[in-house]
C-alpha cells in the first residue's frame, strides 16, 4: 500500500483459530484526529529497512513482553506478534529469520510450524488451524506505523 493509497476503515474482522488469535492482517489508515478510529501509532520502521521478500523483527514496546515482526512482499507489509501459538515463544531463532528458505511461509524455529504470510494462518504443524495475531498497520511517507499498544 502505497502513502497516497485510501483504504477501508472497518473494525478488524473477527478472531479465527485458537486462543482467541488470529483474523486478517489489516492495513488500515486511521488518520489523527478522526474520530472513533483515532488512536495512537508508533513508527516501526521505513518500509524500505524491510527486502522485499524478507521479514524484520521488532523489539516490545516500553512495558511489553512480546515483540513484533513485519514481512514486506512488494508493497505489502504483514505485522504480526511474534508469539507462536502453540507455546507462545518467539518464531525466530535466528534474528530476523521468520521465513522460510525460499520466502514463501513464516516458520516457527521452534516447532516447524508453518504460516501463511498473507493471514498468519498455520497451515503445518502442532498449531494446525490457529493463527498468528495480526497487528493493523498504516502507512505515511516511507514509514511503518503500528499501534502503540500493539505487543502489551
Amino acid at each position: 500500500m502505497s502513502g497516497d493509497e485510501e483504504a477501508p476503515s472497518t473494525p478488524p474482522p473477527p478472531a479465527r483459530g485458537g486462543g482467541g488469535r488470529g483474523g486478517l492482517p489489516l492495513s488500515l489508515r486511521e488518520e489523527a484526529g478522526g474520530g472513533d478510529n483515532a488512536r495512537p501509532w508508533r513508527a516501526l520502521c521505513a518500509l524500505d529497512a524491510i527486502a522485499d521478500k524478507a521479514a524484520k523483527g521488532f523489539p516490545p514496546p516500553p512495558g511489553g513482553l512480546t515483540g513484533l515482526f513485519a514481512v514486506r512482499q512488494g508493497d505489502a507489509v504483514y505485522v504480526y506478534v511474534n508469539d507462536c501459538p502453540h507455546i507462545g515463544t518467539p518464531l525466530e531463532w535466528v534474528s530476523d529469520r521468520f521465513l522460510s528458505h525460499d520466502g514463501s511461509r513464516i516458520v516457527c524455529a521452534t516447532h516447524g510450524a508453518e504460516f501463511r504470510i498473507t493471514d498468519g494462518e498455520c497451515l503445518r504443524g502442532p498449531c494446525f488451524g490457529d493463527c498468528l495475531e495480526p497487528v493493523m498497520i498504516q502507512i505515511k511517507d516511507g514509514i511503518i506505523y503500528v499501534p502503540e499498544d500493539a505487543g502489551l
